[in-house]
């Protein structure tokens, strides 16, 4: 049996010496595992590359209760991406999106309202001309509410220390939960006021960018159990003066 979904690449691994498995989240379904066949050819070549990570897929699919993995009858771009296939600096914030939503996106029931916003993202991204540097610390702020783990902005002050177990701000420093310092409590209630129409009036340097990313990286690692080690955070330190 084939149903047809709309699906987000989140990356592909190779499986065997004939096929590899592409991970996608599908709006229908969730997170899906599918074998893809290997090959050298001109074919096999074109199928790579519309499974980049990040791309977003029309997609005929099998359907079998009880399979861990599916497979692909058909599939099309849905919407076409071309900057952010040739432009670096987007492939690369898209390599880090991916990582991280394969990373964070482990439930395999259906999500729309958490598709729709990744599938927007993803397509603003291959657009934005604004902002580029921020774009990954808005996408990861602006999830946290579809994960169920927005901090809560009421109460910040000058000099308040940011509560990472309990996502709040409070005037003294937590003697045991994992903390933000005064400094670093207020880029973060400065970041929770960022959106994509805003992103581009804030203005970050390369340092504190990264500081921030590893402090969002970390919220959700203290929020989300089973979350990996990312590698190409490390991609993005070298980007974005």
């Amino acid at each position: 049996m084939y149903d047809k979904t709309r699906g987000i690449v989140l990356h592909t691994i190779p499986y065997n010496d004939t096929l590899s498995v592409v991970h996608i989240y599908t709006e229908r379904y969730g997170r899906m595992s599918y074998t893809l066949p290997r090959g050298a050819g001109r074919a096999a070549k074109m199928a790579r590359a519309l499974y980049m990570p990040m791309s977003l897929l029309e997609l005929e699919v099998e359907n079998r209760t009880g399979r861990s993995m599916q497979r692909i009858r058909e599939a099309h771009s849905w919407i076409p991406l071309p900057y952010l296939q040739s432009d670096p600096i987007r492939a690369s914030l898209a390599m880090f999106l991916s990582e991280f939503l394969d990373s964070v996106l482990r439930n395999n029931e259906p999500q729309p309202e958490l598709f729709a916003y990744i599938a927007r993202s993803i397509h603003l991204l291959d657009r934005i001309n604004r902002g580029l540097g921020n774009f990954h610390l808005c996408f990861l702020i602006g999830l946290t509410s579809y994960m169920g783990i927005t901090p809560n902005t009421d109460g910040y002050q000058p000099g308040a220390y940011f509560d990472m177990q309990e996502g709040v701000f409070v005037s003294d420093r937590p003697i045991i939960n994992p903390s933000l310092s005064p400094t670093e409590a207020a880029f973060m209630s400065k970041l929770l006021r960022m959106n994509f129409a805003n992103l581009h009036l804030y203005k970050f340097s390369r340092s504190e960018r990264n500081a921030i990313l590893e402090q969002i990286i970390a919220y959700y690692s203290l929020h989300l159990t089973g979350m990996g080690q990312l590698s190409s955070p490390a991609i993005l330190h070298a980007l974005f003066d």
